[in-house]
């Protein structure tokens, strides 16, 4: 097996193209932020990437979604989701890349970042196309944004941060909840919490009672508010999230099924071939081979970063269901 396709690429903020500015935050053209903006092979970031296209065309494949971007689109990505770039013509715009903590240094627990996406276990937010109406108002957002980022006499980072806040209010205003605040009520709060906990640790835990114990709740209480703020128990959203991993490492990576499910926590590879047979409708094996069949997308160069996970994971035994 080639070392690189192993793991999957893993875009990190230490890089020397973002890690300039303030701490956390970068903002620039296509070309000032490649190759994060024209990355054709598949790839993970350790950090939120907001992208407003403004010229050219292209696809960007996000988690096996194909997104159409013309002018003028918006679309936000979530750390730990997989994604490349088909391009079609030369892509002009804006590409913001920050970390959770940058907003949280100001906002504290108050404002995420995921709150400007939709409560889905997979963190996914629609590309969204503006009208003419709303053109004017974002690109101004992010116009005043690079201003600052830029200002020869260094940003000042509230400042940042507080135009940073605005433009993820409208993108959630943007998404049909034009009349929900970015802060939340308890419950609401509590269900991202479990979201996040779930998309940074799903390797390291998969039992409810487990992310129950690190909120600090009960499971019960856990699945009340989680099934009544996403529609979805608390198990269906582990199961949800281990099966995404399951295809990315399925597509993006040469590991054999056994490894997968090694990689996955699963006792057993046949204890995995029935779970991810149960949760897509084929094999892990008719998985892999169909998306054998389509266009592979350009792998990562030898010298890009990977961040490598540890092989050494707790067994599960069984799955809550």
């Amino acid at each position: 097996m080639h070392p690189e396709r192993a793991f999957l690429p893993t875009h990190r903020f230490d890089d020397p193209l973002i890690a300039s500015g303030p701490p956390g935050f970068a903002i620039g053209s296509f070309a000032e932020l490649a190759p994060w903006s024209y990355a054709s092979f598949p790839h993970r970031h350790e950090f939120y990437e907001m992208v407003c296209v403004t010229s050219g065309s292209g696809t960007q494949v996000i988690d096996f979604v194909p997104y159409e971007l013309n002018p003028v689109t918006l679309y936000f990505v979530a750390p730990g989701q997989v994604q490349f770039w088909e391009r079609h013509t030369p892509i002009e715009g804006f590409v913001v890349v920050f970390l959770e903590e940058f907003l949280a240094a100001q906002y504290g627990d108050r404002v995420s970042p995921r709150q400007s996406l939709t409560l889905d276990p997979l963190g996914i937010g629609r590309a969204l196309h503006l009208d003419d109406d709303q053109v004017e108002p974002i690109m101004a957002l992010f116009t005043a944004l690079y201003r600052e980022y830029r200002r020869p006499g260094g940003a000042d980072v509230s400042v940042l941060q507080s135009y940073l806040h605005i433009l993820l209010v409208e993108m959630r205003r943007l998404h049909s909840d034009a009349n929900t605040s970015m802060v939340e009520d308890r419950s609401t709060a509590l269900a991202r919490r479990y979201l996040r906990l779930v998309s940074d640790e799903l390797l390291n835990e998969q039992t409810v009672r487990g992310y129950a114990d690190r909120i600090g709740i009960t499971p019960k209480h856990l699945a009340d508010v989680v099934r009544r703020t996403t529609g979805k128990t608390p198990a269906e959203i582990i199961r949800t999230a281990l099966t995404v991993e399951a295809k990315r490492l399925l597509t993006h990576t040469d590991l054999t099924i056994a490894q997968v499910s090694q990689r996955l926590s699963f006792d057993n590879p046949s204890y995995f071939g029935r779970f991810f047979k149960r949760e897509v409708g084929m094999s892990p094996g008719e998985f892999r081979r169909r998306g054998m069949a389509g266009p592979a997308p350009t792998q990562a160069p030898a010298h890009m970063p990977v961040r490598r996970r540890g092989e050494r994971l707790p067994s599960v035994t069984k799955l809550p269901t």
